[in-house]
């Protein structure tokens, strides 16, 4: 399966004051043109697998070149990644990602296209 990472959005947490919001790292794939209910449908199909496997090195490494991972460097390039249907929310799987076995603040939302 052939794929191109259209858009990486990288976000730290913050608690307030402007202190980091320490928790586990997470990234977030989305395949792009779903729609909503496509996205509803496929929630807990995703190819996890090949997604650990080839997308998310990509994505580290996009944003290594791109200078975003500055403080959060060890902590992304460092993690194991594991799969979790509730990455994003603990009461459903509403927002499947990637958590990492590291602490820290940060969010990355890949958007990918996916072509036979």
């Amino acid at each position: 399966m052939k794929f191109k990472i259209e858009k990486i959005t990288f976000r730290k947490e913050y608690a307030g004051k402007g202190e980091p919001f320490k928790n586990r790292n997470k990234i977030y794939i989305w395949p792009s043109g779903e729609t909503v209910m496509e996205n509803f449908n496929n929630r807990r199909n995703r190819p996890y697998d090949f997604y650990k496997k080839e997308i998310l090195p990509k994505i580290v490494e996009m944003l290594e070149k791109k200078n975003l991972l500055g403080d959060a460097d060890g902590a992304i390039k460092n993690a194991k990644w594991s799969w979790n249907r509730k990455c994003g929310c603990s009461m459903c799987p509403c927002s499947p990602g990637f958590v990492s076995s590291t602490y820290g603040y940060v969010n990355i939302h890949a958007t990918v296209s996916f072509s036979e």
